[in-house]
């Protein structure tokens, strides 16, 4: 078994078939007792030897939905959770880029452990580092107002993410891997992540490039609706936020924990396009001021040139996986107008772009089309745009792969990428479908590397890929075939540019 040595200790992991894995790494403190609720401490060097041989525990989560296409095995899981995972081919010499996945499920649920990298590292030579992070309540609680001492934990998923950044640059050349080339990418809650991530100062200098898939960056500034959605919680838990609150939050235990991500029978919910408002609190990172100062996009403007290469997009048709958010009911046309201005858009010029984005489709379908521009789409958008306005380097890309699961209902649904990108399809059936291309993951991680490699992407015998500007938008397809199309659903852009209110 392969050893290596650290300035924290020895460390063993295994040797697997043409590479090393170290798994289950504590690159924090246990979370635990006096500090659930605190920001990461940093982990202290051990006696003897790491065995990293196992993955560690993942965060605390509700079990996967059963029917849902991104339903995962059971795992353990543990409030001590703070652990990362390291893949590469030798440990001989420092130098190879090193590529630290973030990974998504809405805050609430995923592991790093999910995220094997021994393609990319057999493939490419490079090294990848999985992590798991708080989530739910111990990551993303706001409990400032019940303690001062505690106001500076927002947003400790968040800080999580950077501690192990961290200790990525500390100790990565160990692992054969270069603590000055390091790009950052992650989906979903893990590609807002790396979107925050990308515009938090405390981040700069911890990596150098950054992959950002399909983002949703409307973040709400910590304010009273903060302070009336902990206090439910703890109302939930059977304690008095003004008596008991922060004791019942810290003597919670995990089951009670985990009840809190129930639907709360005092909340009313309704049919909505996912716009995020103060009313809306969820276990979700927030603008605090410090670690996130303000609007992402603004955060990147304001840094010029100073930004790091970045590339950034997602699925055509994310929605499709979260239809029930615009309910199960038929709408006619009157209905989804109304349904559109209920949420401040103009209705009768939403349909008309969705007319054209897909002339064929029923009323809610539209409706569930423009779920995936109000929660992904448009947060990439208003990133790449920044990011081209500051005159830094970016390159955008889209996913249409259609899947045929679901008789073909979900099309090119949130996260069908993530069964190419880290061959899913080669262990049977998958979100990708049945007759997924393989040769689609090959040409994304040498894309992705390349970027990781040099700043710009590139694949062997694939199309060259533009940078990305305000002009043509250009803009990389992610199919059987791939090619570089120009501000590719430019109707449905246009009109959220126009009409989106949640600039």
């Amino acid at each position: 078994m392969p050893t290596v040595d650290t300035k924290l200790g020895r460390v063993r992991g295994a040797q697997r078939d043409g590479y090393q894995s170290f798994r289950g790494i504590r690159y924090a403190q246990p979370p635990v007792d006096l500090l659930r609720f605190k920001p990461p401490m940093p982990i202290i060097p051990w006696v003897g030897e790491y065995n990293a041989t196992e993955f560690g525990a993942s965060a605390i989560q509700p079990p996967p939905e059963t029917d849902s296409p991104l339903a995962a095995r059971a795992e353990p899981i543990s409030e001590d959770c703070l652990f990362l995972n390291i893949y590469t081919r030798q440990t001989d010499k420092p130098g190879r880029p090193v590529l630290f996945w973030i990974h998504g499920g809405g805050y609430v649920s995923g592991s790093g452990r999910a995220y094997n990298g021994s393609h990319w590292v057999r493939e490419h030579d490079v090294v990848v580092v999985t992590i798991n992070y708080r989530m739910g309540p111990l990551g993303f609680l706001h409990v400032g107002h019940l303690d001062t001492e505690l106001s500076a934990s927002v947003n400790v998923g968040i800080q999580d993410q950077i501690c192990a950044l961290e200790w990525v640059q500390e100790h990565i050349a160990s692992f054969g891997g270069d603590p000055d080339n390091i790009t950052i990418f992650g989906e979903s809650a893990g590609g807002t992540s790396t979107a925050m991530l990308y515009g938090c100062p405390r981040a700069e200098g911890l990596f150098h490039k950054a992959i950002i898939h399909s983002p949703h960056v409307d973040l709400i500034p910590v304010g009273e609706g903060h302070v009336k959605f902990t206090n439910r919680c703890i109302e939930r838990l059977g304690g008095d936020p003004l008596t008991n609150g922060l004791d019942t939050l810290r003597k919670a235990s995990v089951d009670d924990l985990l009840a809190l991500y129930k639907p709360d029978p005092a909340t009313q919910t309704k049919p909505n396009l996912a716009f995020r408002s103060a009313e809306s609190v969820s276990f979700s990172p927030s603008i605090d001021g410090s670690l996130i100062p303000g609007p992402i996009s603004e955060t990147i403007r304001s840094r010029g040139t100073n930004n790091p290469p970045l590339m950034g997009g997602g699925c055509r048709h994310e929605g499709t996986l979260f239809a029930q958010i615009v309910g199960h009911q038929e709408y006619n046309e009157t209905d989804a107008i109304d349904f559109f201005e209920s949420e401040g858009v103009n209705g009768s010029e939403a349909m008309s772009a969705y007319s054209k984005f897909a002339p064929e489709s029923t009323p809610r379908e539209k409706l569930v089309y423009a779920l995936t521009d109000t929660m992904f789409r448009n947060s990439m958008v208003r990133i790449l745009d920044a990011t081209t306005e500051s005159g830094s380097n970016c390159w955008s890309w889209m996913c249409t792969w259609e899947s045929d699961i679901l008789d073909g209902s979900l099309r090119a649904t949130h996260a069908v990428e993530l069964c190419f990108l880290w061959n899913w399809i080669a262990a049977g059936p998958s979100l990708a479908g049945s007759n997924a291309p393989e040769d689609l993951g090959k040409a994304m991680r040498a894309y992705w590397v390349n970027f990781a490699r040099t700043g710009k992407p590139s694949a062997p015998g694939e199309p060259a890929w533009p940078t990305y500007t305000l002009t043509d938008r250009a803009t990389l397809v992610l199919d059987k075939t791939r090619e570089v199309v120009n501000d590719l659903d430019k109707d449905v852009r246009e009109f959220w540019a126009a009409h989106d209110p949640i600039k």
